[in-house]
């Protein structure tokens, strides 16, 4: 084969990228940094600068969920480092200092290993092949494996052997070749499904390793999307992200905190392209508060030149949503929903690396604000409101624009359109109203002065996200999020009430929690705020277990009743050898009496000494799944914050012990167990044995799941038998068991404690008391 394939074969994949894109504008070659994008990396990216510049090599640990390991569906390429959205952004900045074809993935997945084996076995036979017919020169030459696929028995001779990065490397001039040992480590921590809490886990074993191995010089962050999947409290992503921004600054790491992309559901078009929007927006806060950069992954999907002057306003946003569907189409398989294709993430890492560099905006000039006001909503009772949208254009010609509505968390339009077009003259504004409703069994976006929602832009230029902080009127008020432990008798929480609105307001706040109701004098000019004390009595611990209540808080302002809510989650302290019910994941949302057996889709009981820790698992003859070939009869999962006393139960990470149970009694198997399984701070190799797991069929059909834990292995809590140091731990227990469709099945999946914060999150466990009498204390989750 000649060099004259090799460019056939560059030509067929480039029009292959187009075609996978639709069309989508391709970024601009620009072989020099200018003055200004070299004082950008050294503002954002001090230490990688340096580095880069004196063609070093550089360090870069990625973290994150799914979109960072680039995930792809099977039947196609994936798991590839230097293809994921962060190996393009460094593949494009290291090109500026010569680094060509030096981004390397240190640890590449098996799947990557088993292609290169492949490749390298192909390009063996092929040379052996080709030699054969060069001899004879007999029918036609063998075909050459695919070019542009990495393979570790290259034939550096044989120009169709190299990659394309070695080809370039041929033709650069002496002073642009790379240094001796000049290249990009890549050490991808990332794993699919993960949540921003594991963020600590990575940072906390693997990321910086023991003196004297050195550090990362750049530690990229991406999560946000399975938080927005789960419905994870926004405050809670934005601890998580601060305490991680904060751990690489202290250690000397720059750092690239990034967004997550749009999700792309053709049943849901709007409210995909939205979900994760308000999670975006709190990553910007962070990275802005912080000084560091943040890669806007969602933009990135969205931004493309508009059609607009050819479309109607109701055509904009479908035309626009089918430039974004395309990103999601492979090549093998159907569609996905959540993770763009190949040629998507590598579009969305040069959009990145040309953003950091300034030399690309993923937003237009068009200025969007928005309100929602309850007080111009069509009911008294706070359910109706009037969201009113301001387009300003501040630039100096005419431009026209349709603005598509996606989410706003917590409410939906009324009717009518959720498209609307704008003819808007130089720095003049124009605004639309559209009536809204509260969306049921919907968790707001609110809490605080403002709701977070999104929409699409389609103007004169480009389509992109707009993400919105909208002010809510005329009253707001901001909960508290978290764990509160040792509670009993009355309980005192505060919110801050705020007025939002043009005008004073005075009045009386009811206080309204589980047939209690308490008052509060207002008195509020514009734009002052007060606290709202909360009195929440608690139960009584000695007839019920556990309790999911709402505290609301109601305001009459003559004519419209505002009314804010939170939900309360409380678990009685377990202590030893207690028989706990499990509440059926399906019930949680209005729990059955704790002393019905029906409301219990299976029971705890815990055993401690000073060896270890035993969970038992008892669940009933009707949590029979049908039985379906290599599938497990449930998943149990075990949690414990082994954290010390001050920080367990705080904002932090904790893992799952994990077993698969099987059909068949006997021991089972245990996952393999993470070092920082117990909470961040934990980083240990744990001995073999020192978790064990089995299952045992009763007599009734019933089966009882054991897993026992040594106490060796939670080496930072005290575990105090006897009262008087450390006896409590946070813990959680799930039975998790499968449909015959293969998803979990609520009626029979249950746990001790199912808030709304995050499973990785410390905050969402309840509270052990390792004594055979506990104390009659509650345990609350506020969400």
């Amino acid at each position: 084969m000649s060099c004259p394939r090799l460019r056939r074969s560059l030509i067929s994949v480039f029009a292959l990228a187009v075609v996978w894109l639709g069309g989508l504008p391709m970024v601009k070659a620009q072989d020099h940094l200018t003055p200004e994008q070299t004082a950008r990396l050294k503002k954002y990216l001090p230490r990688t600068y340096a580095k880069l510049q004196r063609r070093e090599p550089v360090r870069v640990v990625v973290t994150g969920d799914s979109i960072s390991t680039f995930y792809q569906p099977e039947g196609v390429p994936r798991y590839d480092s230097g293809m994921a959205w962060e190996g393009r952004l460094l593949s494009r900045l290291s090109g500026y200092f010569s680094y060509h074809d030096t981004v390397f993935d240190v640890e590449p997945s098996a799947e990557i290993t088993a292609s290169r084996r492949k490749a390298g076995s192909e390009w063996t036979h092929y040379r052996n092949s080709l030699a054969a017919w060069e001899r004879s020169r007999k029918g036609a030459p063998p075909e050459a494996p695919d070019t542009f696929r990495f393979h570790a028995d290259s034939d550096s001779s044989n120009p169709v052997a190299m990659k394309v990065g070695e080809l370039v490397r041929r033709g650069l001039p002496a002073d642009q070749q790379p240094e001796e040992g000049a290249a990009i480590w890549i050490y991808n921590f990332a794993r699919d499904g993960a949540q921003a809490p594991q963020v600590l886990e990575t940072l906390a074993t693997d990321a910086f390793p023991a003196a004297p191995a050195a550090g990362p010089d750049l530690v990229t962050i991406c999560y946000g999307m399975n938080d927005a999947i789960a419905g994870n409290p926004l405050s809670a992503y934005r601890t998580f992200l601060e305490q991680a921004v904060r751990i690489c600054q202290a250690r000397g790491a720059d750092v690239l905190l990034a967004t997550p992309p749009v999700s792309c559901d053709p049943a849901n078009p709007r409210e995909s392209l939205g979900r994760a929007r308000p999670y975006a927006a709190v990553a910007r806060e962070v990275a802005e508060a912080a000084g560091v950069f943040c890669v806007d992954l969602g933009a990135a999907n969205v931004w493309a030149p508009s059609d607009l002057f050819r479309l109607t306003a109701d055509e904009a946003f479908p035309a626009a949503f089918g430039l974004v569907r395309r990103q999601f189409v492979y090549s093998a398989g159907p569609p996905e929903t959540l993770h763009p294709n190949s040629a998507a993430t590598l579009r969305m890492g040069d959009l990145a690396a040309q953003e950091l560099l300034g030399r690309q905006t993923l937003r237009g000039p068009v200025e969007v604000t928005a309100t929602l006001d309850m007080a111009k909503g069509g009911k008294t009772d706070g359910t109706e409101a009037e969201l009113e949208v301001r387009l300003m254009n501040p630039a100096g010609g005419r431009r026209a624009a349709v603005a598509s509505l996606l989410s706003l968390p917590g409410w939906r339009v009324k009717s009518g359109p959720s498209d609307f077009y704008f003819d808007l003259e130089p720095q003049k504004a124009k605004r639309v109203k559209i009536p809204m409703v509260r969306a049921a069994n919907a968790r707001s976006g609110s809490n605080g002065s403002f709701t977070r929602g999104s929409l699409l832009l389609s103007d004169t230029d480009t389509q992109q996200l707009v993400d919105l902080k909208i002010r809510e009127q005329p009253l707001t008020l901001t909960w508290p999020e978290g764990r509160m432990d040792k509670a009993t008798g009355e309980v005192s929480i505060s919110g801050i009430l705020t007025n939002t609105g043009d005008a004073p307001v005075n009045g009386t706040a009811k206080v309204l929690w589980m047939g209690h109701e308490s008052e509060v004098r207002v008195s509020l000019e514009p734009g002052k705020n007060m606290t709202i004390p909360m009195r929440l009595v608690m139960p009584d611990s000695e007839k019920q277990v556990r309790f999911l209540e709402t505290v609301a808080v109601s305001m009459d302002l003559g004519g419209l009743m505002a009314r804010f809510e939170h939900r309360v989650e409380g678990i009685r302290y377990a202590g030893l050898e207690q028989k706990l019910p499990m509440i059926p994941l399906g019930k949680w949302s209005a729990p059955a009496p704790d002393n019905d057996p029906e409301a219990a889709g299976a029971w705890l009981t815990i055993q401690a000494d000073t060896t270890g820790i035993w969970f038992y698992i008892e669940a009933p003859s009707s949590v029979m799944p049908p039985r379906q070939d290599n599938q497990p009869w449930g998943t149990v999962e075990v949690q414990m914050d082994g954290r010390k006393s001050g920080e367990n139960g705080t904002a932090g990470f904790v893992d799952r012990l994990t077993a698969d149970v099987p059909w068949e009694d006997g021991e089972v198997p245990i996952r393999p167990v993470r070092p920082a399984v117990f909470g961040n701070g934990y980083n240990f190799n744990y001995r073999p044995g020192s978790f064990r797991s089995s299952v045992q069929t009763r007599a009734d059909g019933g089966r009882r799941v054991l897993v026992a834990v040594m106490r060796s292995n939670l080496a930072l809590h005290e575990w105090d038998l006897d009262g008087y140091g450390q006896n409590t731990l946070g813990f959680n227990v799930r039975l998790n068991v499968r449909d015959s469709a293969g998803g979990l099945n609520p009626a029979w999946s249950s746990a001790v404690a199912a808030s709304d914060f995050s499973m990785f999150d410390a905050r969402g466990l309840t509270v052990l008391e390792l004594s055979r009498r506990p104390s009659p204390w509650w345990s609350l989750r506020i969400f």
